[in-house]
């Protein structure tokens, strides 16, 4: 049996794993992991979910299943299991049992934006796109990154919103030059709206490209298959349809490959993919709506009228039905399944409504022309008849004639009411037509004062990144390069906001805590995350945990500030809160506090009054700005929030240097 590891070796060898993850090198990360799991009596949850992403990221995601399984199994509360353990479920198209997960870890971490973003994919795969919208911009709000973006460029496509999708998928792959997972996720998403715009040739070369490349994952083999199919690549589509099959398709894979068989005119091999996906369990609601119009579709050209035209009403009551592009197929059948049953003027409505979803429809456009030309027969047959009827009265009225001398007044009369029925129907169609035109103009103008209001919108959002850019790069000068980068990124976030909110109704709180939580980053990044390095050297941990210890029972201790846990390695708590960084701060020259009155004469050139001046502010955004606004205070003071972020950024301690650029120049190499 291997030698155990001690708890000092088992968490080193758990931050070296977590520096390795960062890097990419799974290998390693998986190795460490399996180390202190097996040799070492350390309970971190931690081991398990790096764990579990060294092997979900080398593609063994069944084996990433059991491992936070077993995680959750022992710390059932634990909100970093449950937000791994409910995202590999939600990959693994098991979107029920990821929501419950995930709500909880939501619960727990609120303004966690992975967290927001694993919740917000899950709820888009069970069809509730409003509600991962919504997600996804609480998100945004408090630094979600590519994957977020990633995340809303589906919803965007699931809305037919395809240019602005693609936009969005463009913008992550281009800047995930160091994430090759997400680069490669962007291009697939890519691929999938080019499909959906009409491009099956560009899509299958994306496909291609992904394949090439080693990236092509299971699911995305029926992708691949039906852009196949689609170019006239049928000995490719059956290939890759046989490669998922030999995989173990699910339900989705079984919609793609009855579209297939729909395309191939084969309904009767679609109808039997959609049975057998269907015994694979209840229809997820992200997809209900395609599996109706597929198998609409299919009992059409099976003949069985009378369920085609249930099922289609049935997709064409769902809101997916009235997405560009994607809705026009159940307009096309039902189209068709009204002129087979001689109702023309029924079959125009129904694939004029599909041409407006798509434009570029081509069985749509044959089948309305045919319509319109069946009409048009249908008219003048009525025409000749008519023409036959007025003759044979013709006759009669001269008959008539022969035997009266003149036009009675009834006669006269009835011709008269005639015209005025004819004047009546002329006046009610040109009302109509000018009715028309009204609603066409109104409709333009509402079109166009959109388009506007969406174009002012982008421009002050860009105009807000610029100046926020613009601003922070100013006050930091020299020392924007040595800023810790998710400190930066939390940094632009807030001041993007806060440029954002001097033209609209935004609330002060609503930047207030994105500039808090900068603040409460900040010392981390800066003081406690150094400071712990720094008591790695020799014995001054020791030195710096027993001298603070106030009381010691057993294996129980209690010191003299809550902010000496954090550095306790036996206790594994949470990093210290501003409050008592601003605490230790002011109490820094008390003897407790000597090695932290000398880490920071060590590591920073800056002198005395600046730490004073330092607790005194972060006291005071303590008081002013968080708790306030935890405590749902959401009309907070702006001119507080103004000096906070003058203090913070521009000036501070009577210099025109803000805090946070001075404490970073301070910092000794």
């Amino acid at each position: 049996m291997p030698p155990r590891l001690n708890k000092r070796r088992a968490l080193a060898l758990l931050e070296e794993a977590r520096l390795q993850a960062e890097r990419g090198e799974w290998g390693k990360v998986e190795g460490a992991a399996r180390r202190v799991i097996g040799e070492s009596t350390l309970d971190q949850p931690a081991a398990f979910t790096l764990l579990a992403e060294a092997l979900r990221r080398t593609d063994r995601r069944l084996d990433a299943q059991k491992v936070l399984e077993e995680a959750y199994r022992r710390f059932p509360k634990d909100a970093d299991v449950e937000a791994h353990l409910g995202s590999l479920l939600s990959d693994l198209e098991q979107p029920r049992q990821a929501l419950e997960l995930l709500g909880r870890a939501r619960a727990r971490k609120p303004r966690d934006p992975a967290v927001l973003t694993h919740f917000a994919a899950a709820l888009l795969k069970v069809g509730e796109v409003e509600a991962a919208e919504q997600q996804l911009a609480a998100a945004l709000l408090v630094g979600g990154g590519p994957d977020t973006r990633l995340v809303l460029a589906l919803v965007k496509a699931r809305r037919g919103r395809l240019d602005e999708a693609d936009a969005l998928a463009s913008q992550v792959e281009a800047g995930a030059r160091n994430d090759p997972e997400l680069s490669w996720a962007a291009r697939a998403v890519r691929a999938d709206l080019k499909l959906l715009r009409g491009e099956p040739a560009e899509a299958l070369a994306a496909w291609r490209a992904i394949e090439a490349a080693g990236r092509l994952e299971g699911h995305q083999l029926g992708h691949m298959a039906y852009a196949a199919q689609v170019v006239g690549d049928t000995a490719l589509a059956d290939q890759l349809i046989a490669r998922r099959r030999a995989q173990g398709a699910q339900a989705d894979d079984l919609l793609l490959f009855a579209q297939i068989a729909n395309v191939r005119g084969q309904p009767g091999q679609a109808q039997e993919l959609l049975e057998e996906g269907e015994r694979l369990g209840a229809l997820d609601p992200g997809t209900r709506f395609e599996w109706w119009a597929t198998k609409g579709r299919a009992l059409r050209l099976l003949g069985r009228r009378e369920q085609a035209l249930t099922v289609l009403e049935q997709a064409k009551a769902l809101p997916e039905s009235a997405v560009p592009r994607l809705g026009a197929s159940v307009f096309v059948d039902l189209g068709h399944l009204a002129a087979e049953a001689g109702d023309f003027e029924g079959a125009e409505q129904h694939l004029r409504r599909a041409l407006e979803l798509d434009p570029d429809e081509p069985e749509a456009r044959r089948a309305l022309a045919l319509t319109l030309k069946r009409l048009a027969w249908r008219s003048d047959l009525e025409s000749t008849a008519a023409q036959q009827v007025e003759a044979a009265r013709a006759e009669a009225e001269a008959l008539r004639r022969r035997f009266e001398a003149r036009e009675t007044e009834v006669e006269r009369l009835r011709r008269e009411l005639a015209r005025l029925q004819a004047a009546q129907s002329s006046a009610e169609e040109a009302i109509r037509r000018a009715q028309e035109g009204a609603d066409s103009e109104r409709r333009r103008l509402v079109a166009e004062q959109q388009r506007k209001v969406r174009e002012e919108l982008e421009t002050r959002e860009r105009e807000a990144g610029d100046k926020a850019k613009e601003n922070l790069e100013r006050a930091f000068g020299a020392a924007r390069d040595r800023c810790p980068a998710p400190l930066w990124q939390m940094l632009l976030v807030a001041e993007r906001t806060y440029q954002t909110a001097i033209t609209t109704e935004l609330p002060a709180a609503a930047v207030a805590v994105l500039f808090s939580g900068a603040l409460e980053r900040s010392l981390v990044e800066l003081l406690v995350k150094p400071f712990d390095t720094w008591l790695e050297q020799g014995t001054r941990r020791q030195d710096f945990l027993a001298g603070a210890v106030r009381e010691k029972r057993g294996k129980r201790v209690e010191y003299f500030d809550r902010f000496v846990d954090a550095f306790d390695r036996e206790l594994s708590v949470r990093a210290p809160a501003l409050g008592e960084v601003s605490r230790v701060l002011d109490r820094r020259h008390e003897a407790y506090l000597a090695p932290f009155r000398a880490f920071l004469a060590q590591q920073f050139s800056l002198e005395d009054a600046f730490f004073e001046s330092l607790a005194a502010f972060v006291q005071w955004s303590k008081e002013k700005l968080r708790d306030p606004v935890a405590h749902g205070h959401i009309e907070l003071d702006w001119d507080e929030l103004k000096s906070f972020r003058e203090k913070l950024l521009l000036r501070f301690g009577g210099t025109e240097r803000g805090m946070l650029p001075r404490l970073i120049e301070a910092q000794r190499a």
